[in-house]
């Protein structure tokens, strides 16, 4: 069980249809970024998934992270 309030975590999935395994790391290495740099974007205590999809291994960090702000706002 995990106890209330703490950190938030992230789990990411990027499958072989999404691209090769240079651009599986370079999604993964981009998110894991944003997740770090923008904490405030996710509420403490909070897990997020992010399940990759085509195309994800040509965005930049600013395109992850404007990504991850118009998910927030549609909460």
């Amino acid at each position: 069980s995990r106890p209330e309030g703490g950190p938030s975590r992230l789990g990411i999935t990027v499958t072989r249809k999404v691209a090769g395994a240079v651009g599986r790391n370079r999604v993964k290495r981009v998110m894991r970024e944003v997740f770090r740099r923008h904490r405030d974007l996710f509420p403490a205590g909070c897990d997020v998934v992010v399940i990759a999809k085509a195309g994800a291994h040509e965005l930049g960090f600013h395109e992850v992270r404007a990504e991850l702000e118009a998910v927030r706002g549609a909460l």
